[in-house]
């Protein structure tokens, strides 16, 4: 008479198995980490770009003075003669971990004039017009395919985003 074994796994099989596993996520899992870090590096700059580009539009629309301010959760768009909030981050492109360098020192904000272009001083509180966002990761991982970008404010009120990384005749270089 034939046995019949039953149906699953033996010890070894899953043991094998555990073993391929474990390789795997071994050998992904800081590319993953990677992966990770410059996917939220570039959500926030796209978001602060995008920000950027609303405050100036904006001014631009309502032939007024209206402000792109950074805050602790993201920023906002707000116009200057009465300050309403005409739109804000809504805070989901995690922010958190990240470290952002706002050059120069200690401002949190442009201006933009009715034509579209950065108002020296800010006319809100005074202060110097942000220039540009330096965006890490607050522990960057130590590999060469970690890509901390740049948000540039160039004249004429336009946003960059551009990698501070990559050579001179690169076209993602930054001006």
């Amino acid at each position: 008479m034939l046995s019949r074994s039953a149906p699953g796994f033996t010890l070894v099989e899953l043991m094998v198995a555990i073993a391929v596993f474990a390789t795997v996520i071994a050998i992904g899992g800081p590319a993953l980490r990677v992966f990770i870090e410059n996917g939220r590096i570039r959500s926030v700059g796209e978001s602060w770009k995008y920000g950027l580009s609303l405050a100036r539009n904006e001014a631009v629309r309502l032939n007024g003075q209206v402000e792109f301010v950074a805050t602790a959760n993201g920023w906002e768009v707000r116009r200057v003669v009465d300050g309403v909030v005409l739109h804000e981050a809504s805070g989901r492109e995690s922010i958190r971990g990240l470290a952002l360098q706002v050059a120069p020192a200690d401002t949190d904000r442009v201006t933009f004039d009715p034509f579209g272009r950065a108002v020296d001083p800010n006319s809100s509180d005074g202060s110097e017009p942000m220039a540009q966002v330096d965006i890490r990761s607050a522990r960057p991982p130590a590999t060469s395919s970690y890509r901390p970008l740049r948000l540039q404010l160039l004249a004429g009120g336009l946003a960059r985003l551009c990698d501070p990384g990559v050579a001179a005749d690169d076209p993602r270089t930054c001006l």
